[in-house]
């Protein structure tokens, strides 16, 4: 760590060392989607943010709110959904574990995001379960199809 401090004082690096733990957090995330979301009657998955010990609703997808790749997400089906299980990863300051409402075409589509800078789309990723490997994995994606594809392949 203090050598990241000092190469810091060299060049410019992203997030600030102060900022790496709340920018890598969905805890914030997640609050400030919901928000927008009720301001503009959008759905979004209901999310409860869980205290060690409390119990896990059965039919959620629980996740850590520092995560990377998947690493720490739990589907309904999934073993090892307890807080044993949980505690057994690392400890990162200010991590959180929530369970979130299970959106079935999630696991069978996955998800796109799509990264704007200055209003522009940037680049596109799509994350998408991998069954052969039991993982979420993920591409940046250069062709699209309409949403009128979309739909017709998830209804």
């Amino acid at each position: 760590m203090s050598n990241f401090c000092r190469l810091s004082t060299q060049i410019h690096i992203w997030p600030p060392m102060n900022q790496i733990n709340g920018i890598g957090s969905k805890h914030r995330v997640i609050i400030h989607l919901d928000i927008i979301a009720s301001q503009n009657s959008f759905l979004r998955p209901t999310t409860k943010f869980l205290k060690f010990g409390d119990d896990i609703p059965k039919s959620t997808v629980v996740k850590r709110s520092h995560s990377d790749c998947g690493e720490h997400v739990f589907m309904p089906e999934d073993d090892g959904r307890n807080w044993r299980s949980f505690s057994q990863y690392p400890k990162i300051p200010g991590s959180v574990w929530f369970a979130q409402s299970h959106i079935s075409t999630l696991r069978k589509h996955g998800e796109w995001r799509v990264i704007i800078i200055g209003g522009q789309p940037v680049y596109t990723v799509h994350t998408k379960y991998n069954e052969a490997k039991s993982t979420w994995s993920w591409e940046i994606v250069d062709n699209f199809y309409s949403l009128e594809e979309i739909l017709s392949v998830i209804f």
